[in-house]
């Protein structure tokens, strides 16, 4: 690598320094430029954006900021004066470069149509004003184009999409069958992170598959998004909501790859890859519930270069142990890097040697000159947001990729450094003594980048999968019209009765606060009713369970009589001879008692199932399972757990509804639905990250009592009338 002598590159220095302060002319509003997809009805987004160029007198781009406070502004109304619509519009974003990102979000659909005036000062800029023509709709309306191709055409949609073609490649057609019945068995294991989508008739249907699906909250947000606006084809298909890729399998074998879609691509894998859930989830919440989004990261790019810091930055997780050689790498050469680590969960043996970095905003990182892309577990996913800045990206070579990694080439867009770091040194050094290579280099990334990653695009690209996945599926097709027809009559036919089989056990058990309960288990269980009299005020409840279907008939004792466990009082095994101590020597080391021979509360009182082993002999047959309960002797503690798990109960209940999206708010206004979802998103991660004692009782109910759903203690009320019998303090026994 040839180096450039230091001495030259002070009168370039000198020289960038006095254009960076000479003025340059002033604004033309008319000569300037405004374009983009946020002028135009029919392209529907979270957040709607376009972009304005500033142009002198002399017709010449600028290519800095106009100095001082920035004078664009943007007004939206309605067209028509009876149409009151919320749209929020925020300052423009100065992207440095003489260029501006405009956005705006709605709140509601317009009919008539917007009026947007983009003006500097008080003069329009170029056509303004800009007429939509209604309607113009928000993003919560469902309200899909059904011409596919015209949804594209208004989007600007690229013709081909080069990783994508890549993915399809392994899968010319795709076998229905095969990928039904093969990918629950080799992915769908309890380790699993696996959903299955079916798309029927623009209904988007879910079923997941393993324990670690969480994060369908992101796949499931983008899909009813692209499902608001365009007719979805009809298709079945399976998203690893993990980091890895999973189909290692190659073309050529037998079996063959199975397409399974995911976030991340490698080189050993046939995974079909989308946009990552960040990059999507950033867009949908993008003025909302997000601040890095790839729209604000592009008017937050730091100090204009001149002015960066001549060092290559870091900051992250120790989830590679690459990253832990950059810190120490970073020690050793304080001079041309700057990294650290800012939590410790894979490597924490090494906090100590090499010290835990203070958190930094993200757009903090672009007072550096270079920023370091290290892979974490997979592929970074900080990288798209790096490139838009105006910053020198060094890469790690690396196996795992995401969609767009395609369109980038090193010493073009990014400068590559080696997988193990060891020329990374030189590099900084290289972009140090080649400042101008160097500024190119991070521009020409920069711009590729904006072009690459437009919210717009992101949804292109996840329809053109759809679609594409759809134009295999339909080829590999191995039933006739008539064959999938009778399908559909038999599945719904199967479906018919299993609910007519269902209601028939639910009627079965239908009862609240009738019938009396020894009169009960004379049928179930005599031995049991042989227990019970009047003065054990208990009841009888039933549920439905079991693993299949048809389901068991299951029953369970219960009592709100007070019961007084001796034993549970003075739990101490009183056959032990007590430690002798002795009480004038005062000592450090005390003996811990041993609790090994206490008593212990044996629970046998379980749901058991109704079965017709109960008409015979129960003598050898045990009932329910047993299991120990731990029974404090403090009646403070007792009421202490019973509030522990109550909070947990509600929390269980609401981190339940939330998943499964049956959580809804009261309010109708847009902000406040924001401010709930967050608050709702920020508890349950509270909890799952923190446990139970991170999260308090009233905040939980803060929350719900701003849905509308079921009242939490209401429904526990009702849930313990449901399929329950009498008590038998309210009836006579026969003996």
């Amino acid at each position: 690598m040839r180096r450039l002598p230091l001495a030259p590159l002070l009168p370039l220095q000198l020289a960038l320094l006095l254009a960076a302060v000479a003025p340059e002319a002033p604004v033309s509003a008319p000569r300037s430029l405004v374009w983009g997809p946020g002028l135009r009805a029919g392209v529907v987004l979270p957040v709607r954006y376009f972009y304005l160029q500033a142009v002198n007198s002399e017709g010449q781009n600028l290519t800095r900021s106009p100095p001082g406070q920035t004078l664009f502004k943007v007004v939206i109304k309605s067209l028509s004066p009876k149409e009151l619509v919320r749209i929020h519009v925020p300052k423009p974003l100065d992207r440095n470069d003489g260029t501006f990102l405009m956005r705006y979000r709605m709140y509601e659909t317009v009919s008539e149509g917007l009026k947007i005036e983009v003006l500097y000062g008080d003069e329009h800029v170029a056509q303004s004003p800009y007429i939509l023509k209604g309607p113009v709709y928000h993003e919560y309306c469902e309200c899909p184009e059904e011409d596919p191709q015209t949804w594209q055409k208004t989007l600007s949609c690229p013709a081909k999409e080069p990783q994508i073609a890549k993915d399809f490649a392994s899968f010319p057609s795709i076998n229905l069958q095969q990928m039904l019945n093969e990918v629950p068995e080799r992915f769908g294991d309890e380790r699993g992170a696996i959903v299955h989508y079916t798309i029927l008739s623009n209904l988007i249907y879910r079923r997941s598959l393993g324990k670690y699906t969480d994060f369908k909250m992101f796949s499931d947000e983008i899909l009813l998004s692209l499902a608001r606006k365009v007719l979805l084809p009809d298709l079945e298909f399976y998203v690893n909501l993990g980091d890895w890729p999973l189909e290692h399998r190659k073309v050529n074998e037998t079996p063959g790859p199975l397409p399974i879609i995911s976030w991340c691509g490698s080189l050993d894998s046939r995974d079909v890859i989308l946009p990552t859930y960040d990059i999507t989830h950033s867009t949908l919440e993008a003025m909302r519930g997000v601040t890095n989004d790839l729209l604000s990261i592009q008017g937050n790019t730091g100090p204009s270069w001149i002015n960066k810091t001549e060092k290559a930055f870091f900051r992250g997780r120790d989830s590679r142990e690459e990253r832990l050689q950059l810190v120490q790498l970073s020690k050793d050469n304080p001079q041309l890097l700057d990294a650290g680590i800012t939590g410790y969960f894979f490597f924490q043996e090494k906090e100590k040697e090499l010290g835990k970095a203070k958190l930094i905003g993200f757009f903090d990182f672009f007072k550096y000159k270079y920023q370091v892309n290290v892979d974490g577990t997979v592929a970074a996913y900080r990288y798209p947001y790096l490139m838009l800045g105006d910053s020198l990206v060094l890469k790690q070579d690396s196996p795992y990729y995401e969609h767009f990694y395609m369109a980038l080439k090193p010493w073009k867009h990014y400068v590559p450094i080696k997988r193990n770091l060891s020329d990374l040194l030189e590099k900084v050094e290289w972009a140090k003594e080649n400042d101008e290579e160097a500024k190119k280099i991070a521009k020409e990334g920069q711009l590729t980048a904006r072009d690459l990653l437009q919210p717009h695009r992101l949804y292109c690209y996840y329809y053109r999968v759809l679609q594409d996945f759809c134009m295999a599926w339909k080829q590999e097709s191995e039933f006739t019209k008539r064959d999938r027809a009778a399908r559909v009559i038999q599945k719904a036919w199967k479906s018919f009765l299993n609910v007519a089989v269902f209601q028939h056990f639910k009627s079965l058990i239908n009862i609240r606060r009738q019938g009396e309960p020894r009169q009960i288990l004379r049928y179930i269980n005599p031995k049991e009713a042989e227990l019970l009299d009047a003065a054990a005020g208990i009841n009888v409840r039933f549920r439905l369970g079991g693993v299949k279907f048809p389901p068991e008939i299951y029953y369970k004792i219960f009592t709100h009589r007070h019961i007084e466990d001796l034993c549970a009082n003075s739990p101490r095994d009183y056959t032990k001879l007590p430690a002798k101590h002795t009480s004038h020597i005062k000592s450090d080391n005390l003996q811990e008692e041993d609790y090994s021979g206490w008593y212990r509360r044996i629970e046998n009182n379980g749901w058991r199932p109704v079965s017709d082993k109960f008409w015979k002999s129960t003598e050898n047959v045990m009932v329910g399972d047993k299991k120990e309960s731990e029974f404090h002797f403090s009646k403070l503690k007792r009421k202490q757990d019973i509030e522990k798990k109550r909070k947990i109960k509600k929390i269980e209940w609401m981190r339940q509804m939330y998943y499964t999206g049956t959580l809804e708010a009261k309010s109708t206004n847009h902000e406040t639905l924001g401010l709930i979802h967050t608050a709702t998103k920020g508890l349950i991660r509270a909890f799952e990250d923190g446990g139970i004692d991170s999260v308090m009782e009233w905040e939980v109910d803060e929350v719900l009592n701003w849905t509308n759903t079921l009242n939490f203690d209401e429904y526990i009320a009702n849930w313990k009338e449901i399929a329950t019998s009498n008590s038998s303090a309210n009836s006579k026994f026969q003996v």
